[in-house]
This record gives C-alpha cells, structure tokens and sequence, in this order.
C-alpha cells in the first residue's frame, strides 16, 4: 500500500510529512464531484426507472456523508491538540470507493446504449479526472489508481454496448490515460522542486557554513522540539576553546577557520551518531546528548576536551598549532527543569571552568555527590 504513495524522488521527512497531507484538504471538491454525480444518477433513475441506479444513489450519499464526518473528526482533533498527527488512511479509503462507485456507474449507463445517459456518464468521467489529477498529484501513482478506477469500466462499457462506434473509444484509452499521467507528473515534480528548495534554504539557515554542523538558530530549533523526559535524561555541553585567539592572531583568519573546521570533525567524531553538535559562534561549540546520566558526562566531557587539545592542526602553512578546550555541562532533570534552564546552567558551569584554568571540565549542579570525579559544581 505504501508503494502508491511513495514520491518520484527521495523527500525528507519534512517533505513526505507535507506531500501527505495534501491528500488531506478539504472535501468541497469531492463533495462537488458527488453532487454532479448525484445528479447524473437520479436523471439515470428516472429515465430508466432500473432500481440498480438507487443503489448508485444510496452509495453517493453515504460515501458524501462519510466525508463530510471524517473531515469534521479531523478538524476537531488538530484543533484539540497541536501534537495530533492525523493519519490518510480515512481518505483514502473513501477515495478508492468513491471512484470504484463511478466506474461501475460509468459501466452500467454507458452498455445501457442510452445515448443521453452515456453522454452524461461520459461528461462526468472526463470532467472528473482533472481534479482528481489536482487533488491527489502529491501521491502520482495512488492519483493514476483513481483515474483508472474512472476510466477503465467506462471504457469496458463501451466494448459490451454494442455499438460499433464506440470502439473507437479503445484505441484513444492510451494517449488520454498517458496524458493525465504527463498531467500529474508535472504538478508532482514541480512540488519536489519546491520541497528540496525548500530543505536546502531550511539547512542552510540552521547549518554554520563553515563547519557544517548545526548554528545557534538550528539549535534553538532542535531544543525546542526536545519534549523533556523524565524517563530519559539528557545533557547540554558547552565548549569554549582555549588558545583559540592566539592562532588567529599569528596565522590568520584563514587558518582560524581550518582549524574550527577540523575541530568540529573531532567532536563528531567523538560523538555519537544522533548527538547533536552546534557551533554557536566564533570558538563555541555546543554538544546536546540524551538517554546517558549524569555519571556518564563527565567522562565523555573528558574525551571531547582530549579529543580537542591531543594532537596538532594543520594551518595550511606548514606550521601546525594546538588549541585545548574548557567545558562546562549540565544535566536534565537533576540541575534545570527545561531545555532553556538547562542551557544557561551549562554557560555557567562554562564560566566556571575558564576560571579554573585550561583544559578542564565542570558541571553545574547543587548534587555535588552526583557528579563525576573530575568535575565540580559550578
């Protein structure tokens, strides 16, 4: 099921998230298609007088009525919580049925051999696909499913009607389905364009430019989604590097940038792969870890800052140099009660730390006995 709604190209969550819910707009286009077709099945009904059409009109009006209750549901439980993730399950189901409900009305009035009807039925399948095309283009292949679901019993009508002319509808099938393909195709890829536009300014806006990692915006971003957790604890390392002036000041900015370039490198290195790494500005660094406790810190504090100052960085002027770092870090939920608490206690216990001297590590926190033995509270 999940291959109708696969995108053309590869989509970042963000971008799948987006594609999906446009198959959740608003229902007053299909409530526009049901009336149209509503119509065409009570002219049906009454110029036959077949009761198969009232089973064609009790479908339209309860898959209208479903409609209508599954949008109202789904306004009220996004307006109840902002957190709701509604789900397309629902829409699509009543999309499926619905255009399965109009082949088989297309079917049945067109190999009826009512001239008048078969025009209407014909009218109402080519007026149809194109906001099918419109309304589903975000999902091309589930989008093409329903305009078969439209098209092909209308076209197997024609073959059993017995009207020879007809037929011709057979060989024009092809270039019309190839078309409204061509259609939703254009309206799909021309949305991924904007999507991956979109993902490349969102990156660029929460990346450093410079070291790739993310920036003080980005951060700010990532912290605010972080939901705190009292079953997993989690940790904001700050980090401010020492000597980094003194290599600016002899080699130049150009060696300044290299060498920051080299220590972010490091630092993810020394990380883990869903850690989150920020350079915040100038020699600033920021590290954000969850699901490790408080005695787990102080000894990844001690593999960043020897991950930093153990070995020499290239300046690309064939003199290496040395930087070391200090750190201060603190922990959710023993030393903050939220994210921005617990960021503005880890710049304290940083402050602490360059006060003590280079190279060394301390920890915010009034439970002093918590934290690990090479740090202090701050």
């Amino acid at each position: 099921m999940q291959w109708f709604f696969k995108p053309a190209n590869e989509v970042d969550e963000a971008g799948r998230e987006f594609l999906l819910a446009q198959l959740l707009t608003s229902p007053l286009a299909a409530l526009m298609g049901s009336f149209c077709a509503l119509t065409i099945e009570l002219v049906a009904w009454h110029r036959s007088g077949q009761s198969i059409y009232w089973f064609f009109i009790s479908s339209e009006v309860a898959i209208a009525a479903c409609r209508v209750i599954e949008w109202q549901g789904r306004t009220q439980r996004l307006s109840a919580s902002s957190t709701h993730l509604p789900t397309i399950d629902r829409s699509v189901l009543l999309s499926v049925l619905w255009c399965t409900l109009q082949g088989l009305l297309a079917f049945t009035v067109i190999s009826s051999g009512d001239l008048v009807l078969s025009v209407l039925s014909a009218t109402l399948v080519m007026a149809m696909v194109g906001p099918i095309c419109a309304r589903n283009y975000a999902a091309p292949r589930f989008a093409f499913l329903l305009v078969l679901l439209c098209d092909i019993p209308f076209v197997a009508g024609a073959f059993t009607s017995g009207e020879p002319w007809l037929l011709v509808i057979l060989p024009i099938t092809p270039p019309f389905l190839l078309g409204a393909m061509q259609i939703i195709m254009t309206f799909h890829r021309s949305m991924l364009q904007t999507l991956a536009a979109q993902a490349r300014a969102r990156h660029l806006a929460e990346h450093d430019w410079l070291t790739g990692v993310l920036n003080r915006q980005g951060m700010d971003q990532a912290l605010s989604r972080i939901v705190p957790d009292a079953e997993r604890q989690m940790a904001l390392i700050s980090i401010d590097l020492d000597g980094f002036k003194e290599v600016n000041d002899r080699f130049g900015h150009g060696a300044g940038d290299l060498l920051l370039t080299q220590v972010a490198h490091r630092l993810r290195d020394a990380l883990r792969e869903d850690d989150l790494l920020a350079r915040i500005g100038g020699d600033e660094f920021m590290v954000v870890v969850r699901g490790m406790v408080p005695d787990q810190i102080g000894p990844l504090a001690d593999r960043l800052i020897a991950a930093i100052s153990r070995h020499s960085y290239e300046t690309g002027q064939g003199i290496p140099a040395r930087v070391g770092a200090s750190i201060g870090f603190a922990c959710l939920p023993e030393d903050a009660a939220n994210t921005v608490e617990l960021r503005l206690r880890a710049d304290e216990a940083l402050y602490a730390a360059k006060d003590a001297g280079k190279g060394v590590g301390r920890r915010y926190g009034r439970l002093a006995a918590a934290a690990p033995p090479f740090s202090q509270t701050a």
